[in-house]
């Protein structure tokens, strides 16, 4: 994984991949790449839907303990209203599609068919990403902030066409439907999504190399901090608690250590937020989440 991370870095760095192309490949990564393999991996097993509920416990109860942890570093910092609410969305809202999918993938790669405790997962990745929307929408609503019934709108309309919601819901009903796929259907879903897991690295790689820091360094590194170091160190002692298995745990604490998602930056632009801290955020949180991942990966593998 890291190797590949670090191909797409040096082919952005070379100007092999320029930033159009690596826009494009993100964009065929995710409309036609993670929902093919999506659709079939997980409609080749069999939904731990039991298990779902412990995951999504541990992933939604972390994330509600690093809301208030950011709400109360960000009060005692006395931050103004737009950089608070903005804190508060980076410290929490991880990049799930584009990060946390292709490395939840690649953590049960050369096993065959997906397993229970990865195709639960990967269904309770649809919960999760309606209640990061949601609560990012609320939080940017603090005061001194606009534009909310807009930004429900188009959270409305983003959650509705989101490919990857919608290949997680079809393969859970081919799933529970029994019977499979058509054979040639399935080899070829799983052709196409072949090439989601090296293009998804190679695009984080040459993301890192293409986004440049900006902003305000103090707040954005507390917020990364809290983000890739903090959120999976809470989780993690959740998991505990709930008594998740090791392979439930890995894949939990995989999705709690995302770095900021980039489309956050655009929500905090649509509502009147700290653009510069957000972007700041964000660079900081993708080079702190991959020594994360590769921690996480290592202790829970």
């Amino acid at each position: 994984m890291v190797v590949v991370i670090g191909l797409g870095w040096l082919l952005a760095r070379t100007g092999f991949l320029s930033a159009t192309t690596i826009g494009e490949l993100n964009r065929l990564t995710y409309w036609i790449g993670l929902p093919a393999l999506l659709v079939q991996r997980i409609a080749a097993a069999t939904p731990a839907f039991d298990r779902v509920g412990n995951i999504l416990l541990v992933l939604v109860g972390t994330t509600a303990i690093i809301i208030v942890i950011s709400a109360v570093l960000g009060r005692m910092g006395r931050l103004p209203g737009a950089s608070l609410a903005t804190l508060i969305h980076a410290s929490y809202r991880g990049n799930l599609t584009f990060v946390g999918l292709p490395v939840v993938i690649y953590a049960f790669a050369g096993s065959g068919a997906a397993s229970a405790a990865e195709s639960a997962a990967l269904i309770a990745f649809v919960p999760l990403v309606i209640v990061y929307n949601v609560v990012a929408v609320i939080v940017m609503q603090l005061p001194g902030q606009s534009g909310p019934r807009s930004a429900l709108r188009g959270l409305g309309r983003r959650l509705v066409g989101n490919p990857i919601l919608i290949a997680t819901v079809l393969g859970a009903v081919i799933a529970l439907a029994g019977g499979g796929m058509p054979v040639f259907l399935d080899r070829t879903l799983g052709a196409i999504g072949q090439m989601a897991l090296p293009l998804a690295l190679i695009g984080i790689g040459g993301g890192l190399y293409a986004t440049r820091l900006r902003g305000q360094r103090r707040w954005a590194t507390t917020a990364a901090l809290l983000k890739t170091a903090a959120t999976p160190l809470i989780g993690w002692l959740l998991a505990l608690q709930v008594g998740l298995q090791a392979d439930e745990m890995r894949l939990a604490l995989i999705f709690l250590a995302c770095p900021t998602a980039s489309a956050a930056y655009v929500l905090v632009q649509e509502m009147d937020g700290d653009g510069a801290l957000m972007a700041g955020t964000i660079v900081i949180s993708y080079l702190l989440a991959l020594p994360s991942m590769v921690l996480v990966l290592s202790l829970t593998g």
